[in-house]
């Protein structure tokens, strides 16, 4: 059974991966010229990073896999809340950035890690 503290982390790594999601399409979608451009961009920019999120399989790092894999997360969610931000969405980018730090620090916390083994 998990604790409370657990079910409120998991739904913060909810909220977080929901908003680089939504950031990195915002972003791209208003970066667009044409209407296909802005389409092409909205679904292809979160697929994109994503796609660069799960390329790399971090266990094969050995005792660098799970620094490795804090900064990956960390670079990506503060990416998509610059993407929130310079998009227009100041306060969204804030709130991406303090939902993601908030959440890596209790998962260290709780005593969990990142790469489950």
């Amino acid at each position: 059974m998990l604790s409370s503290l657990k079910w409120f982390n998991l739904a913060l790594r909810a909220v977080m991966e929901v908003g680089i999601v939504v950031a990195l399409g915002y972003w791209g979608f208003g970066t667009g010229d044409s209407t296909g451009a802005k389409i092409l961009l909205g679904i292809g920019v979160p697929l994109i990073g994503f796609g660069l999120w799960g390329l790399v399989d971090f266990r094969q790092a050995g005792s660098l896999a799970e620094p490795l894999r804090l900064i990956q997360e960390l670079v990506i969610s503060m990416l998509a809340a610059v993407a929130w931000y310079v998009a227009g969405q100041q306060v969204l980018g804030w709130a991406l950035g303090a939902v993601s730090i908030v959440h890596h620090i209790l998962v260290y916390a709780a005593g969990e890690r990142l790469i489950k083994r």
